[in-house]
């Protein structure tokens, strides 16, 4: 994927700032600056604190869910270890204060789970065996109707449209681990280990 982030022409923007300059443009100040704003022209000693409004709206580094799990909320949050547009570790990062905030582990898998996919890229796509929403979306309705926490969600490699290999996804801070028997791609040859 970095072949999309790493421009290969002088005159071509890379995929992260792309992003960056339409954020700039028409999502980062109250008052948009529309597509003629030149991220050059970005002034450090003027600008910032016109960012702060919006901030408070696109920030997500609360780690304090209590009025969200108050209200029975539940949150399924899932990241690609192969992630090209951002950091995978600022999930676990984000979790982790979540976890540390709501009262430890036990507390935290009560209402909110992180998945951590190997060879995931940002959103969609991967290196072998990936989630898409449709994954996720009816574990998210078994745990909110029926109360089933998604202990383990199984993710596909799909080629020609068969699928191809297997592979469980646990909540963190568990991993996948083969049991040394049956079908290496199948996900039911699979238990979860711990840290």
């Amino acid at each position: 994927m970095w072949a999309r982030v790493i421009p290969d022409r002088p005159d071509q923007l890379g995929r992260g700032a792309e992003i960056g300059q339409d954020f700039l443009r028409y999502m980062a100040f109250e008052e948009d600056a529309g597509p003629g704003f030149d991220p050059l022209s970005f002034d450090f000693d003027r600008d910032p604190p016109r960012l702060t409004a919006m901030a408070r709206l696109y920030d997500a580094s609360n780690p304090d869910l209590s009025k969200f799990k108050a209200r029975g909320g539940k949150l399924i949050m899932y990241s690609g270890w192969a992630d090209e547009n951002m950091s995978p570790f600022a999930s676990v990062h984000y979790y982790e204060a979540v976890t540390k905030e709501m009262g430890g582990p036990a507390a935290t898998q009560t209402f909110a789970r992180l998945l951590m996919v190997p060879g995931a890229f940002h959103c969609r796509g991967g290196v072998g065996p990936v989630l898409v929403a449709n994954d996720l979306l009816p574990a998210l309705e078994d745990w909110v109707e029926n109360g089933v926490p998604p202990d383990r969600i199984v993710a596909a490699q799909v080629d020609a449209g068969k699928v191809v290999r297997t592979r469980p996804v646990f909540p963190y801070p568990l991993e996948a681990k083969y049991k040394g028997a049956g079908d290496p791609n199948d996900a039911a040859n699979f238990d979860p280990v711990g840290p």
